[in-house]
């Protein structure tokens, strides 16, 4: 029969033994983290040096029409002869709107080659990520 004590002691042994293999499986975890972070130093290194600062691929980019002298995004929305036509008007033109960037623009292009021409401007409800408050925004500079 085992007595107390040497159950006891049976725990703790094991106890020990687990906190030993715990231990050793920590300091593997270390060891891969530093060596990942310095590859990780040394590749931010070599991007910084052959680019500019601007060199992470998560920040966005504006994409602007060479072909126009226009001066600003918001003077060219605000004049009225200047309405865009969805029907016509090329993603680089659809990203003047408010609130459309180079997906939604190429998205409006794109539903415009599948479909057809718009028959009215509410029509670009039917292009994913497009809403009516984009609608009601724009609509003052938005023409068929």
């Amino acid at each position: 029969m085992i007595t107390l004590r040497q159950l006891c002691a049976y725990w703790i042994q094991a106890g020990i033994l687990c906190f030993f293999s715990s231990l050793s499986y920590a300091q593997q975890f270390d060891q891969s983290y530093h060596s990942w972070k310095t590859q990780q130093q040394a590749h931010d290194q070599r991007l910084g040096a052959s680019s500019s600062a601007d060199y992470y691929l998560g920040k966005p980019t504006l994409q602007k029409d060479v072909s126009k002298n226009s001066t600003s995004k918001n003077s060219t929305i605000q004049n009225l002869s200047n309405k865009i036509n969805i029907n016509t008007a090329t993603a680089q033109q659809l990203q003047q709107l408010n609130g459309i960037g180079v997906k939604k623009a190429q998205a409006i292009v794109d539903y415009r080659n599948q479909n057809g021409q718009f028959k009215t401007v509410e029509d670009l409800l039917n292009i994913k990520g497009i809403g009516p408050k984009f609608i009601e925004k724009n609509k003052s500079s938005l023409r068929l």
